[in-house]
């Protein structure tokens, strides 16, 4: 990736994902939502963890997943580029409906962060085509799920306390898409290019 990308668009990538993430996992470790298993007090290997895993999605999804959408797409109308914003709603609705017992820990921290990562999200799938929102969408969902799992599940370097075999919903369905989302649009932004700069149309 690091040789296809601008070097300030992948700078900006690595310090928008390390900077949600970092603010992400404070909340969710102070509020007893999940924990880590390394030094006390300690989860820089999460957040280092993610950064790897944002950019992983970011180019598994411009390089391969984004154009079988746009195969998959083709031929439908503009118009509905407007089932965007519908599914940004229905994946932060997921939020609230799926917490179960981590509710308590959902404090205003936690809404304050997912309300401004749901505004941001919003914005930018208001401005993505179709096939660009929904393969970066189910590129999140994949890679979220895969390393949630392997994380906390087989090698329990992070916990999750009320689901110790398999990640919660709410973060995988609901969180992940937000945060990487708002980290796709805020490094497109400080590196002054396009949302679909690397998305290009077959032939292009």
């Amino acid at each position: 990736m690091a040789l296809n990308i601008t070097r300030v668009r992948l700078l900006s990538l690595m310090l928008g994902i390390f900077i949600i993430e970092y603010i992400k996992e404070g909340i969710g470790i102070n509020s007893g939502m999940w924990s880590y298993h390394g030094l006390p007090n300690s989860y820089n290997f999460g957040v280092w963890a993610w950064v790897m895993a944002g950019m992983t999605v970011f180019w598994l999804a411009v390089r391969l997943v984004i154009r079988w959408m746009r195969k998959l797409t083709a031929g439908l109308p503009r118009r509905w580029n407007l089932i965007n914003p519908i599914i940004v709603v229905l994946v932060f609705v997921v939020i609230p409906l799926t917490l179960g017992d981590y509710r308590p820990g959902a404090g205003g921290w936690f809404w304050l962060l997912y309300a401004i990562l749901f505004l941001i999200t919003l914005v930018t799938a208001i401005r993505m085509e179709l096939p660009v929102f929904l393969g970066l969408l189910l590129t999140i969902w994949a890679v979220g799920f895969l390393s949630e799992y392997a994380g906390s599940v087989p090698n329990q370097i992070w916990t999750f306390p009320y689901n110790p075999s398999y990640p919660p919903v709410f973060l995988i369905i609901g969180c992940w898409p937000l945060e990487i989302s708002t980290q796709y649009a805020l490094s497109a932004f400080l590196a002054g290019e396009p949302l679909d700069r690397y998305t290009f149309r077959e032939g292009n």
